[in-house]
């Protein structure tokens, strides 16, 4: 009986072992899709077009497959307090196959809510909370988040982001300097945090998938692109693609 009970007790550790081996991976990613009231429907197209074009890059497909055990992503919408909706559910992707067919699902996502103002805390607060829900384990947890506009809301915003920092949570950007050309630097200030944080900036909506596919190679391979690692860096798709 002992002897059954300790090959009993391996084949438990061994399978949980597996179960836990094959749970980790390298990445939880929640991009969060500004679709406040200065966000018409035209450019909310934009924006999920440019992301699928972004996930069809052979790049960023190969950034995935070298990941160990893949990344997991999933997609808010955000803009007022009250208005804040799950845009896609988490997907974890291993492999080409596995980019491409995610990207088939954002080019087809609904946008899910019609407006409102720009609170970029309760986008934050919103990914953060789906983070907790996110599948099996990952060495990096990011929240990135795509604003055209500066926050509604300041005081909120640096308490939201300082909470999220201290629970390891980095927070990226992507600013879309449509009409704020001082919105990247406002990002810098007030928005990203974490290790090796950064800012990709869009000149607009129209240079979205190339800003939107520099950030993806970036947060999927870590790959860095400035000498001083504990420095958030503000970078723009040309200056990014010539490091």
């Amino acid at each position: 009986m002992r002897r059954c009970g300790l090959w009993i007790l391996v084949a438990i550790t061994f399978l949980t072992g597996r179960v836990v081996a094959e749970d980790r991976m390298e990445l939880h990613l929640v991009m969060a899709f500004d679709v406040s009231a200065s966000v018409n429907d035209e450019e909310f197209d934009l924006q999920r077009a440019g992301t699928a074009d972004a996930l069809r890059s052979k790049l960023v497909a190969a950034a995935v497959e070298r990941s160990p055990g893949g990344v997991a992503i999933a997609i808010v919408q955000w803009s007022s307090v009250t208005r804040q909706a799950l845009g896609m559910d988490w997907v974890v992707l291993r492999n080409q196959a596995d980019v491409i067919a995610y990207a088939d699902e954002v080019d087809a996502m609904p946008r899910r809510l019609p407006g409102g103002g720009t609170m970029i805390h309760s986008g934050l607060a919103f990914a953060a909370r789906l983070l907790e829900a996110a599948p099996g384990y990952a060495r990096r947890q990011v929240i990135d988040i795509a604003a055209n506009g500066q926050s509604d809301g300041q005081n909120r915003l640096l308490e939201t982001r300082g909470k999220l920092l201290s629970k390891g949570i980095v927070i990226n950007g992507l600013a879309i300097e449509e009409d704020d050309t001082t919105l990247t630097q406002y990002f810098e200030a007030h928005v990203i945090g974490g290790p090796n944080a950064f800012v990709v900036t869009a000149s607009g909506f129209d240079a979205f998938t190339e800003a939107m596919e520099t950030k993806l190679l970036r947060e999927i391979s870590g790959a860095m692109f400035s000498h001083d690692v504990d420095k958030p860096v503000s970078i723009s798709p040309r200056l990014a693609a010539a490091n």
